[in-house]
């Protein structure tokens, strides 16, 4: 689980300079474009159509992925219970 809510944030940062989509799911039913472009054999489209976030953006924010992401908040949450018992 914290591999896929870190993706989430490199999904922001990737470039096609600096391709970043080791974290994401492999395959031809990946929700990543390129990794789907790459399990058929295609050539992965530009990245200059995504949202990304600014560079000096992300460091201010990585804290708190980092905190998502870390055991802690994780051992919360797989439970599956919910905060409010209304």
């Amino acid at each position: 689980m914290k591999t896929s809510i870190l993706a989430t944030i490199f999904h922001c940062k990737s470039t096609n300079a600096k391709p970043m989509h080791s974290k994401y799911p492999e395959g031809k039913l990946s929700w990543c474009f390129y990794n789907r472009a790459k399990a058929d054999n295609k050539v992965p489209g530009s990245h200059k159509s995504m949202k990304r976030k600014l560079s000096e953006v992300i460091p201010k924010i990585m804290p708190g992925y980092q905190r998502l992401a870390s055991k802690e908040i994780i051992l919360r949450c797989v439970s599956g219970k919910t905060q409010n018992a209304n």
